[in-house]
């Protein structure tokens, strides 16, 4: 379990690191408590529903945050799951997904 957690602590400094770095400045990431899961706000002009759709064109999955609301709210939030292991394909995925976010604005 020790080892498990030193992982996920290691996944969640590398994806915060990522995005602080490759998305848009005014991103805001925080760290719900009780999984291995980042929601992050974008700018209020971000949809991510229609992020998702290029996202996942480009083969990175993420959730729009929509579907965490019963009302039509957090369209422009995400949830990321930092739980797999970190790879440079992830860390690629992670800034491609930043290039994609800036495009949109």
């Amino acid at each position: 379990m020790r080892k498990l957690r030193q992982e996920l602590h290691s996944n969640y400094l590398h994806f915060s690191r990522t995005i602080a770095s490759y998305f848009p400045e005014g991103t805001k990431i925080s760290r719900p408590q009780g999984g291995f899961m980042l929601w992050v706000e974008l700018d209020k002009n971000i949809d991510t529903t229609e992020l998702y759709d290029k996202a996942i064109r480009q083969k990175i999955s993420i959730a729009p945050g929509r579907m965490f609301s019963l009302q039509d709210q957090f369209n422009n939030c995400l949830r990321l799951s930092y739980g797999q292991r970190w790879t440079t394909q992830t860390e690629a995925g992670l800034k491609q997904l930043g290039k994609i976010v800036k495009g949109m604005l």
